[in-house]
C-alpha cells in the first residue's frame, strides 16, 4: 500500500523519482525501492515524505483515506496557492469562480 500511494502521489505531481529523491535528500535508488515495496523508510524519512506531499503518515501507510476535510483543504490549496495533492480534481473555470466566491464568503465570516 505504501509504495502504491507513494508512486501515485509522485505521478500526480508529475515528478520523476529523481526529482522527488533530490527534494527529500535521499538517493534515487532508495526512493525507487520505497515505491516498489522493497524497502521501507525510517520514521524521519516517512515524516519528510508526508510533509513533502501534504498528506498524513496514516494516509501513506494505508490507514487513512481522503475525507471531505481533505478535499476542502485541497480545493483551498488549488485556489489560493496553485498547489494540489493526490485528492485533487481540477475544476472548470466556472467551478473555480464559484468556489472563489464561496471561499470569499467563508473567509468574511471568520
Amino acid at each position: 500500500m505504501f509504495g502504491e500511494r507513494l508512486r501515485a502521489l509522485r505521478e500526480h505531481q508529475e515528478m520523476s523519482q529523481l526529482e522527488v529523491a533530490k527534494k527529500l535528500d535521499i538517493m534515487q535508488n532508495t526512493y525507487s525501492r520505497y515505491e516498489r515495496g522493497i524497502r521501507e523508510p525510517d520514521y524521519a524519512t516517512l515524516k519528510k515524505i508526508a510533509n513533502f506531499f501534504g498528506v498524513s503518515i496514516d494516509y501513506l501507510l494505508g490507514n487513512d483515506d481522503p475525507s471531505l476535510e481533505d478535499d476542502l483543504a485541497d480545493l483551498e490549496n488549488i485556489l489560493m496557492n496553485g498547489r494540489y495533492t493526490i485528492y485533487a480534481h481540477f475544476p472548470s473555470d466556472d467551478e473555480r469562480e464559484m468556489l472563489r466566491d464561496l471561499l470569499r464568503v467563508l473567509y468574511r465570516k471568520k
